[in-house]
């Protein structure tokens, strides 16, 4: 491939990005500043409606496109961005537009962003559901054969390149998926260096945050208020709970009681404040994958964590954790008194995260090795295609049957929409 001077990227996202609400959207922020940091030229893309999420980013002068999915109105677009780099951002955007960029854009480098592995959340998601405890939904005893698992593998087997931001997933794909880790990269969060923040006396209470349309969130904090809660009570009887999130269904919002000392307080505009007035975060997360937001956004606020190994997961290589890990509610219930009562081991906890943040989620030094790996695959991108026999033939046979339904379903929306105009 001929390398170019300022590369044309176009990033595919499932939805706007919400870089206050998930850590989704803090990613896809993530990917956009290293773009615009290098200099390159960027259009975002999605099929999500244009609103005041989109806006945000027409605001920082960044072009953005609705594009419709099953639709060959793409193909066109797509052709008239020419692009060198089509990075998806999860793997059902990679399904539903990569046959498309592969057949217009063929010289196009296609990489696929991970965010976290949808198969190993959900794998986990039904163990619990089956009763087996946090310790065994990990890895071991993991059913894997699953429609979920095939197509998010097919998907990164068809990519160029992939982004993955946990270590423990990185390795998962080497060890278990033999994914060819040439085509590989660990790319966690960015975060600028930390900012003084408020001492141990100056905060006060406990807190939660996650999206709620997540389901490790729902199933969190369902955990926290109806078993770990009780628990952390009866140990400090004057504990405070708030619990912040986007999208909190009723259900949600009526675990609020004032005589438990719960408060479900919803939408945040800023994350950052809510963690520094706490005195600690708690992240009771028994089933997921990928990085977890709510606990680096913690260490960059200077904020000790409460979490289990699934939270912990992947997130310090070989540091410390910045906090505490506990797998059962009454463990929990004690780390998460001792964060709030000792102050001596909560500014030691504290100092881990701000090491972390430091060392794994450096945003100049991530943002750099970021680049380097988009550079370092399209240069070796003919290589590695030739080399990639599984992916040609996942390809294959997936685009063939995909462009087939895509094409059905795009003549009868055809068909129902002159039917309609004729009556």
């Amino acid at each position: 491939m001929i390398e170019v001077q300022n590369p044309k990227v176009v990033l595919i996202v499932y939805v706007w990005p919400e870089p206050q609400s998930s850590a989704a959207g803090l990613r896809d922020m993530n990917l956009i500043e290293s773009f615009l940091w290098a200099g390159w030229d960027l259009v975002v893309a999605s099929p999500s409606q244009l609103g005041p999420h989109s806006e945000k980013l027409t605001q920082m002068g960044l072009r953005t496109a609705e594009i419709q999915m099953n639709d060959s109105s793409f193909d066109e677009w797509i052709c008239s961005e020419s692009p060198d780099y089509v990075i998806f951002d999860r793997f059902v955007t990679e399904e539903q537009f990569g046959w498309r960029v592969q057949e217009q854009c063929p010289n196009a480098v296609r990489v696929l962003d991970t965010q976290d592995l949808h198969f190993l959340r959900r794998t986990r998601s039904r163990a619990i559901d089956e009763g087996k405890p946090i310790a065994e939904v990990q890895l071991s005893g993991l059913d894997f054969s699953s429609e979920d698992t095939f197509r998010e593998i097919a998907s990164l087997y068809r990519c160029d390149g992939v982004f993955v931001l946990s270590s423990f997933e990185y390795e998962l794909l080497v060890r278990q998926f033999y994914y060819p880790e040439q085509q590989l990269s660990l790319s966690r969060f960015h975060y600028p260096s930390p900012t003084p923040a408020p001492s141990f006396d100056e905060r006060a209470g406990m807190m939660m945050i996650g999206n709620f349309r997540h389901p490790p969130n729902q199933d969190g904090v369902k955990w926290l208020v109806r078993e770990i809660w009780p628990l952390i009570r009866r140990l400090m009887p004057e504990a405070q709970l708030d619990i912040y999130g986007a999208y909190p269904s009723r259900e949600m919002m009526a675990l609020t009681s004032e005589k438990h000392g719960v408060c479900v307080r919803g939408p945040v505009q800023d994350q950052f404040d809510a963690l520094k007035r706490h005195r600690v975060n708690l992240a009771p997360l028994r089933f997921g994958a990928g990085i977890k937001g709510k606990i680096s956004d913690a260490w960059w606020s200077g904020t000790p964590t409460v979490s289990t190994s699934i939270g912990a997961e992947g997130m310090t290589d070989s540091l410390s954790f910045g906090g505490w890990i506990s797998d059962t509610a009454e463990e929990f219930a004690h780390a998460a008194v001792r964060a709030s009562q000792n102050s001596d081991e909560w500014r030691q906890r504290q100092s881990q995260g701000y090491a972390v943040i430091q060392s794994l989620y450096h945003r100049e030094t991530n943002r750099a090795e970021l680049i380097q790996f988009l550079e370092r695959i399209r240069t070796n991108c003919e290589l590695n295609r030739a080399k990639n026999w599984i992916g040609s033939m996942l390809g294959y046979h997936a685009w063939r049957s995909t462009r087939y339904f895509s094409r059905w379903i795009e003549e009868k929306s055809k068909r129902l929409s002159n039917d309609e105009s004729l009556k």
